[in-house]
Order: structure tokens, then sequence, then C-alpha cells
């Protein structure tokens, strides 16, 4: 018999451990498939991030753990529940299938920080144990930043640290973080520990709903007096690389976001087709999943009722456990043709630590708090621990914090040689006229500004509109060291930034990319109206409005056909068309010469996708949405410069970026008229006057 568990969890491991105890290698085969080759002790990943304890202390190799049990590491990319098989991906990237006996689901939960716009962006999240490295780090290297920084707003930025949600992970990271900055304070010389921000931001009005009101008042008073901020009854609603935009309308400043809510099935758990409550998996009472006779679902993608008080059980370690190991037990009893057990299990307690060598605790209906809490604290995770091995470690590294100061070193990664994906609000300037030129952006969704400032116009004037599939930060191209133009987000904008190292890389290895940027760049920083001075004063005071084209006749829908496309833009006397949404806004744009960019991608559709009937797509999927496009409170200036830049011949003009409604189009040759006319009219002036 195989069985194959998908997971390495808490769940996952106690289920492999009791059905080896119950059943001998040679009449059953177990596999374990994990990704990572370890079990993360959850309760000690704060004390990683705080560095409190070393960072493999809380990490458990499986293969030591479970010497009788195969472990593997490829990915599960499906269960085929009616054939009784996995398929999975080796490392190679070849895929195969795997026949099973029974299989059991313990893939856990994965973060979800989409949940409020940017936080997958710039939050840091606290699920596994590189989350808790990856932090340790980057604090480590904020203080490193503030030690050298320029100014005190600075200074304070870089020690400011912003923990959303207070559940047991957020109260738990704070204050280990907390501890860890303000102890080290003393091995700095140009900040002390007052200059230190840690904030707590939570929507309710206490921390640790989970326990008793007594102990999460003890708790946030504790806290504060360690010098932690909380914002209860707040929430976040956007995340920047300038910290957390709460619900008021306040932007909470902050280098270092931690985000400790939002969850999300697995993708493993998304595509299984069986009944589901709330994304986790709907089992039976001795945890097989319901309609299934060889398949289990434990741990924290399953929804358990709690025989003990017919509640769902909750999502947490100490049920994960008991879980494992009861449908191992109830697996063996069918394999004997003995009757099963339904889970019942007794919640035996609740521990906190809250920092400060303090902490909360609630263990058989005694409530404890303070020093005596904490010690119980770690006296319990301790013995919790998998392996004797991991005991000694953590146990030996909880007394060196006692005893000497935490450690500080760090591996300080280049950003120059990174990529990374960052979010904007309307208004949030990207980067600033001047300041150095440190990556290239390139435009996911969304639209910028591109302002100057200059003698003239000290307050900054809109030079350029760029949108969706745009790039700019090509300055390094040809050799500008800091940015010429300032850059704000006119809409919500996401982007996909390159440092300036890898991407002098990839320009150098691909001559076509790198003709193509330096192009850009030098029709940029050139500035054209900075070229033809003469002309930008005979523009300056044009009125938008009188060069407007009236809209096009006829208008399409994101719905329309292909075919529909093609007929109207063959009657059409322009040969340009606007796609409107169903409230009559702008959705896309459409002319001749980019509907032969349509064809291209029909052309590059997979045979089977692609269909019979190409000419019945919709043009929602062949038409990019989220188009180009210039408003009435935009300078003549600004529409000249945006068709330069994007190398178009014409673009929509809307009302307004908060109405975008069309109310006419504005085309290059039309603005090179009007400026031919104008200097003719200045010749004559200047003629007259002689």
């Amino acid at each position: 018999m195989r069985v194959i568990i998908i997971g390495g969890g808490f769940a996952a491991v106690q289920f492999a451990k009791a059905l080896r105890q119950k059943t001998k290698p040679p009449e059953c085969e177990i596999l374990v498939f994990s990704r990572e080759n370890h079990m993360v002790f959850h309760p000690l990943l704060a004390d990683v991030a705080g560095a409190s304890i070393n960072l493999d202390a809380a990490a458990a190799p499986l293969r030591q753990m479970l010497p009788k049990v195969e472990c593997r590491t490829e990915q599960v990319l499906r269960i085929d529940l009616a054939a009784s098989e996995i398929e999975i991906e080796s490392g190679e990237g070849t895929l195969s299938r795997l026949h099973y006996d029974h299989v059991v689901v313990a893939c856990g939960a994965e973060s979800n920080l989409g949940i409020i716009p940017g936080m997958s962006d710039h939050a840091f999240p606290f699920k596994v144990m590189r989350d808790a490295v990856f932090l340790r780090q980057h604090v480590v290297k904020q203080m490193e930043l503030a030690e050298a920084a320029s100014t005190p707003e600075l200074r304070r930025w870089h020690l400011s640290f912003v923990i959303v949600g207070a559940g047991f992970s957020g109260v738990e990271v704070a204050g280990e973080l907390n501890e860890l900055v303000r102890s080290s304070t003393r091995f700095y010389h140009n900040f002390r520990e007052e200059d230190v921000v840690v904030t707590v931001v939570h929507s309710q009005d206490q921390v640790l709903p989970e326990v008793a009101t007594s102990l999460r008042a003890f708790a946030g008073k504790k806290m504060q007096k360690n010098g932690i901020t909380l914002l209860l009854k707040t929430r976040a609603v956007a995340a920047t690389r300038e910290g957390i935009a709460l619900a008021d309308g306040s932007l909470l400043r902050g280098a270092t976001i931690v985000c400790t809510i939002g969850t999300a099935p697995s993708p493993l758990v998304q595509q299984l087709e069986v009944p589901k409550e709330k994304g986790r998996i709907r089992t039976t009472p001795e945890m097989r999943i319901m309609g299934c006779e060889n398949a289990w679902a434990v741990g924290d993608c399953a929804y358990i009722i709690n025989a003990f008080d017919n509640t769902p059980a909750a999502p947490t370690g100490q049920f994960a456990e008991r879980e494992g190991r009861q449908a191992a037990l109830n697996l063996v009893r069918i394999l004997r043709g003995e009757p099963t057990q339904p889970f019942r299990f007794k919640v035996l307690g609740q521990l906190c630590s809250i920092g400060g060598y303090q902490a909360v605790a609630e263990m058989m209906g005694v409530r404890v708090s303070g020093l005596l809490a904490w010690f119980l604290w770690r006296g319990v995770y301790l013995f919790k621990l998998p392996t004797w091995s991991r005991r000694i470690k953590v146990a030996l590294d909880w007394t060196w914090d006692l005893l000497f100061p935490r450690d500080l070193s760090f591996l300080n990664n280049d950003p120059a040689e990174t990529v990374m994906h960052s979010y904007y609000r309307p208004g949030d300037y990207i980067h600033r006229q001047g300041e150095p030129a440190r990556v290239f952006s390139i435009i996911e969704e969304g639209e910028v500004e591109a302002i100057r400032v200059s003698d003239e116009n000290p307050q900054g004037a809109v030079v350029a509109v760029l949108g969706k599939g745009d790039f700019f930060g090509e300055d390094m191209m040809v050799g500008a060291q800091k940015h010429e133009t300032s850059v704000r987000a006119r809409t919500v904008v996401r982007l996909t930034q390159v440092g300036s190292t890898l991407f002098s890389q990839l320009a150098g290895a691909s001559a076509p990319l790198r003709d193509l940027l330096a192009q850009a760049a030098k029709r940029r920083t050139g500035d054209f109206w900075r070229r033809l001075p003469p002309a930008r004063e005979l523009l300056r005071d044009e009125s938008l409005a009188s060069l407007l084209d009236p809209l096009p006749a006829e208008s399409l829908t994101p719905d329309s056909t292909f075919a529909d496309a093609v007929r109207i833009l063959n009657a059409s006397a322009t040969g340009a068309l606007l796609i409107l949404d169903a409230q009559g806004h702008l959705w896309g744009t459409l002319d001749r010469q980019n509907l032969f960019d349509v064809i291209a991608r029909i052309a590059l559709m997979p045979a089977d996708a692609r269909g019979n009937e190409v000419t019945e797509r919709q043009l929602r999927e062949l038409v990019p949405g989220n188009p180009l496009y210039i408003t009435m409170d935009d300078s003549v200036l600004v529409a000249s410069s945006t068709l330069l830049d994007h190398g178009v011949s014409w673009v929509p003009v809307v009302q307004s970026k908060d109405d975008l409604k069309p109310v006419g189009r504005i085309r290059g040759d039309r603005i090179g008229n009007r400026l031919i006319e104008k200097i003719g009219q200045a010749k004559a002036g200047h003629a007259a006057a002689s």
C-alpha cells in the first residue's frame, strides 16, 4: 500500500509519524511531498526574526524527523482523485504521475497579502522560515542605513517599523523587532532608542482577540510600556514604498512593513473539485474528504468539525498535530476493519510572547501574565520542538540571548541587481528631479506624468504622460547620473522595476533593446521643447480645446467582435476608433495601424485556444485595456510630448482623471499645422514692425 502525504507542517508530520508507528515499511510505503525539506516550528519564527535564536533552530529537517519515511521536494501540481494519482514536476521540469492507495492533503494555507493594495509589493509576509530570515536581514540593514542617513527625517524613516495585524504573529513579531532594535542602539552612534518607532495597526479595539479580555488588556499595556505604539480600530488600506496608507487618509511612514493578516488556499486545494467551506476542504468526522474513500484532509487546509464542541477546528498548530495523528489512526482502523473515531480535541491553552521578557498565557483555565508567563511560554515551546537536537539548540540560543547582545550581522544584497514590484497611489512621487537614477521602471498598470522644474517654472510643469507598457528611468543609457524630470503617479500605478546594474547587463546583452532604450532616452532627456524653445513659446498659451477633433461617429465596446472592428474601421474616414465600456468611459483604442497588432496576437495564440471563428472573438480578449489618454486639464505641450514619447499620431482626450468620458481626440499633424500657422503669424508681425 502506498500513502502519499502532501505538505510538511505539523499535521503532515504527525500523520506520517503515527502511520509509521502502526505499520511496517514492507506493508505500507509512506511518501511525504513538501517543497521545503524542513518543518517550520511557527511559534519561534518571531524569535528568528528578532535574532534571539539562530536561523536554523526553528526548522527541523523532515528526513531526520521521519527516518523511515520517504521525503521528496518535487512540486505536486495536481491530484487526480478519480484515477488515484498525483502529477508532480521534478527539479528538471519534467512531469510524471504517481499512483496512490491513499492521499493526505495537508498543504496548509498561503499568505495572501493581495487583500490590501500594494501589500504584496512592499510588505514582508510572516508565514515561513524565509520570511523570518529576510525580515531579520532587512531590519539590521535599516539600522545600518539609519546610521549613515543624511537627515533626521530619513533616519527616522529607516527606524520606523509597521506591523499590520495584532493576532499572535503580529504581537510576537512586534515584540521581538522592538527588542532587537532598541537593545542594539548602544552599538550605533548616530541614533538613540528614542528614534525607534514600532507601530502595530489593528482593526479591532484590543490586541490578541484570541485570548481572554484581561490578558488582552495586560498585553496592550505592556507593549505600550515597552515603546510599541498601538493604532487600534484602524485599518490599513494601501501599502507604498513610503509606508502604510490608513483609512482616514493619513500615511504612516516606515521603511519596514510586516503584514500578518490575510491567507488563501494553496493552488492545489483550489484545483480540487470537492466540497469546501471558506476555501477549506470539508471532511467527514474521521477526516476523509467528503465523497472520497481514499483521500484525507488535515491541517489548515481542512474544514474539520471538532466533536468536542461541534465547532470548526481552529487552524492552529495544536489542532493540526492532533488532526494528523488521529487521521492516521483512523486510516489504520479502516485497514484493520475497525470503526473510526471522529476528531475530538479540547484546547489545552494559549501562549503569546509580547517582548521585553513578558508574555501572556492561558493553560487549563488558568491565566498567567508577565515574567512567569514568559518562562512558561519558553518552557512549553521548548519541549514541543520536534527533536532533542532542536531543543538543545534553542535552549542554548535563549541562554546566550540572556547573557550577550543579539547578532547584528547581515548579508548586504545589492538592490541594483534585483527586480522588484512597486505600488503607488495617485499623487505619489516615484522619483524626483535630481535624485540618483537607480532603477528602470516598466508600467504594469496605470498612468504616470513626467514633471520638470525649471527657473521659469519652479512649481514644475507636466511635460509627458506615460501609460501601461511604457517605461522610464532609462536616463542611465545616455550617462545621466540623476533624473532630469520627476515622475508622479497620475492614477493607481503598479511598476516592475529593474536595478541599474541588472538593467545595464540586460541592455548590454541585447543590441535591439539597447538601441530602443537609447532612442527613448535621448528623446526624453533631450526634451523636444527645450530643443525648440521658440515653438514652446508659440504653443504655451494654445488652448487644447481649439485643436480637438470630434469623436468618431461610431464606437466599439469590449464585447464587440474582431469582425465588427474591421467593418467599422473600413468605413471610417479617420481610421481611429474608441472602445467604450457600459458607462461610456474610455476602455481602449483601435486604429488601422494597431489592427495588425491584433492580428499578430491571434496568430500567436495556441491553436486550441484560437478556435476556428477568430473573427468572432471579442475585443476584450485581443485589445489591452487601460489605454493612453490626456485630459482637458493638460496643455498642448503635454499632448505633443505624449505623442512624441509614444510614437503615435493621435491620442484620445477625456474630461478629467476622474471622469474618463471621451470629449474628442488630438492629432499630431494638427498641432504641427497650428505651429506653422503661429510661426507665419510671428514672421508677419516682425515684418510689419520693421
